[in-house]
């Protein structure tokens, strides 16, 4: 059965939210997949929030930078701080902990913790033990076979909303 896990990312208050996804995607990424090699999971999606441009710094503040506010549909962009939300998808636990302790490479947890405080500030890892979601039904899924219907249902446990 497949496993999911969430990191919360929060990036260093001296990059910009563009560094930071530079860093993450350009520098951070292939550095994982190289040192992780056949235990990288079969899915690794990052989701970055969306930040407006920075807002003038209170002029108490320490923050001489001022802040990215996050843009939010609801609630306080105050209250949003983190900067990704990255979903990994493994195929067992198996494969979950041996991406965890990289046994295939001596040093190479140490290198990317090292790696990683060049643009994180901290970070949290959960394991998500089930996922449901609830999709509208597409207007092309009538044009699917019913055996390929089963298989996406199968697959990605939909739930169709009617």
């Amino acid at each position: 059965m497949a496993i999911r896990v969430l990191m919360l990312i929060y990036r260093r208050p001296d990059l910009t939210p563009e560094q930071f996804r530079q860093h993450y995607e350009d520098i951070h990424m292939p550095l994982t997949k190289e040192l992780t090699g056949d235990t990288f999971p079969i899915s690794h999606t990052r989701r970055y929030i969306p930040r407006s441009a920075p807002s003038a710094p209170a002029p108490d503040s320490s923050n001489s930078k001022g802040e990215y506010p996050a843009i939010v549909l609801g609630g306080n962009s105050a209250d949003v701080g983190v900067d990704c939300v990255t979903e990994l998808i493994f195929r067992d636990k198996d494969q979950m902990q041996l991406y965890f302790t990289l046994p295939n490479s001596p040093g190479a947890a140490a290198k990317l913790e090292e790696e990683a405080e060049n643009f994180v500030a901290r970070f949290q890892t959960i394991l998500v033990e089930d996922c449901a979601e609830t999709l509208s039904k597409p207007q092309s899924q009538s044009k699917l076979s019913p055996l390929k219907r089963l298989w996406l249902r199968w697959r990605r446990r939909l739930v169709y909303a009617d």
